[in-house]
């Protein structure tokens, strides 16, 4: 039933672009007809989307129906009602719709942050979390640098993730910056929590041939966080550093000069 509504409306929608199409962009019969006809279906939706439940395949249809016929207030209220509404069950889908609609109409960066931080507390491993960080690195305010570091952390807490190389790189990028800032603080209070199982999880001596033969760019992009978090005696990080590539030698020699610097690891470990 679901995936009936939905066909219809969005094969609606798609006969009535190929009316205007024909036409010059003039409104035929046909088309008057075919708009009536799906406005009739979208008053259906709407009083359904209003009940209490998980109506995605609706809302998405009913809401690019509105948008079809520039309501672009009614697709915001739609939306934000399936997002916040308390009688609603969680759904992270709900904020990513939100966010996206948002996204398009332009929304000022703090409205996208407040959509976005909703979906990070449901879903942290969300690929939506990378946007997130690069919203949060952008502001003003110290908190949000802070919790930048907070989601790049939890989304590598996800199995899922561990080959993630944009998330290695936002990371490794991200700790040089924030040591830089003198900001060791953070870093030891995301550290402390995953000390115990992260050197396993991630950088154990199987994964560092693993990634190695793999991947050999994600593999220095986590050497150099391996060797930030536990030093350079991190079996990792050494084992990275004793691989001979012409193409990456330069890279290797940063990252064990940047590990020297900024390593939160004592430096006799």
């Amino acid at each position: 039933m679901d995936f009936l509504i939905t066909n219809l409306i969005s094969n609606d929608l798609k006969i009535i672009y190929l009316c205007i199409d024909e036409d010059d962009y003039a409104y035929s019969t046909k088309t008057r007809n075919m708009l009536s006809h799906s406005w009739k279906t979208s008053v259906h939706i709407c009083a359904l989307v209003k009940i209490p439940g998980v109506w995605d395949p609706f809302v998405k249809s009913y809401v690019e129906m509105l948008e079809f016929h520039g309501d672009q207030d009614g697709a915001r209220k739609v939306l934000t009602n399936y997002a916040y509404d308390e009688k609603f069950p969680s759904n992270p889908n709900a904020h990513v719709y939100l966010y996206n609609f948002l996204k398009r109409e332009k929304a000022p960066r703090a409205k996208l942050l407040s959509v976005l931080k909703i979906l990070h507390e449901l879903v942290p491993s969300h690929k939506l979390m990378l946007e997130f960080h690069k919203l949060l690195r952008k502001s003003e305010k110290e908190e949000h640098h802070k919790l930048g570091l907070v989601v790049l952390f939890r989304i590598l807490d996800f199995a899922g993730c561990t080959k993630n190389i944009t998330a290695w790189k936002y990371l490794a990028k991200y700790l040089r910056q924030i040591l830089m800032e003198n900001h060791l603080a953070w870093v030891q209070e995301e550290w402390n929590s995953r000390k115990n199982w992260w050197p396993i999880f991630h950088f154990s001596y199987f994964w560092a041939k693993s990634d190695w033969k793999e991947d050999r760019e994600l593999a220095c992009e986590k050497a150099f966080v391996a060797g930030i978090l536990l030093g350079k005696g991190c079996r990792y990080f050494r084992y990275i550093l004793k691989q001979d590539d012409q193409v990456l030698r330069k890279k290797i020699k940063q990252i064990k000069k940047s590990v020297k610097k900024y390593s939160v690891v004592s430096p006799g470990v």
